[in-house]
């Protein structure tokens, strides 16, 4: 069992959710990179507007593919760069990027504070929030890291939003407006889909589609209902004992230094997020057991210390 000081877990780059969305959720957090890691000089261009969401969009970039962990800041910037100047929106399109390394990097301005309306090619019908696979994935699949973040990613989401995972869990709307789906038009979709399905585009690639619509739902729930179990837990059943009187023994004296109590927080080691997974720990495959709410707990005994 690995370990983590207090002052590690404190200062560790992983970005906790502060904004009232993620607290006391079982799903925990994963390593998210935030915006500020590569847009500190691309502000937004206009206004964003907040979310309802109600359902999980999946995109790729159709990018080209190779690329590592390291170059996906510059790559992140020249998205940017063609969504304001080409597209003429206010923003990066995308609320969350996963690399073919997985990390995972904040996209559209305040995506990691709450619910951020995207932009999408086709129009953006509403309702939903985007995230995307960094990469080309018609004619070739995603890395394993990049789907293992994708599922943690989604699965944060799910839970964060109230979005339904179950098997057959669908949703339903009126669009705002798509070259799809018709401002006004009654949309049904699974809460988990790929920008095909809302746009008429080849988005997310056939790679990448074929695994949204067989068995990324599953997988997401999958981590959901895991990671519920891992932070529920049993009150022990108490007995009382009834002991025959006995005469009075003297305290032990104790000598010495008496050790401090430890400053460390335990982390489970592992490296599938649906096998065992609570949360990535900054890219190093370490994970957290503590659900957000245990997090908080434990960060609120620790300032006691």
């Amino acid at each position: 069992m690995a370990s983590l000081t207090r002052r590690q877990f404190l200062s560790a780059d992983v970005w906790r959710d502060r904004s009232g969305y993620g607290l006391g959720l079982s799903v925990p957090v994963p390593a998210i990179r935030p915006r500020d890691e590569w847009a500190s000089d691309r502000p937004p261009k206009g206004p964003l507007v907040d979310e309802d969401v109600r359902f999980l969009i999946v995109h790729h970039s159709a990018s080209h593919n190779g690329h590592t962990g390291s170059e996906a800041p510059a790559i992140l910037r020249s998205f940017y760069d063609f969504h304001t100047s080409e597209r003429g929106w206010n923003d990066i399109a995308y609320n969350f990027l996963v690399d073919s390394d997985g990390g995972i990097w904040e996209g559209r301005k305040g995506s990691l504070e709450g619910p951020v309306a995207g932009d999408a090619t086709g129009g953006n019908q509403g309702f939903s929030q985007l995230v995307c696979i960094i990469g080309d994935y018609d004619s070739t699949p995603p890395s394993p890291a990049s789907l293992t973040a994708l599922v943690a990613l989604l699965a944060w989401m799910a839970e964060r939003y109230d979005v339904p995972t179950t098997a057959g869990s669908e949703v339903s709307f009126e669009s705002r407006g798509s070259n799809r789906h018709p401002s006004g038009s009654v949309v049904v979709t699974p809460t988990i889909t790929g920008h095909r399905t809302m746009s008429r585009t080849s988005c997310p690639g056939d790679n990448l589609n074929a695994y949204v619509v067989g068995v990324l739902t599953s997988d997401v729930h999958a981590m959901r209902v895991q990671a519920t179990a891992s932070t529920t837990t049993t009150s022990p059943t108490t007995t009382t004992t009834t002991l025959p009187p006995t005469t009075s023994v003297p305290a032990p004296v104790v000598t010495g230094t008496i050790p401090a109590p430890s400053t460390t927080v335990p982390v489970a080691v592992g490296t599938s997020p649906i096998a065992g997974l609570a949360g990535i720990i900054a890219g190093t495959g370490a994970v957290v057991v503590l659900g957000i709410g245990a997090a908080v707990w434990r960060y609120r005994r620790m300032r006691k210390d």
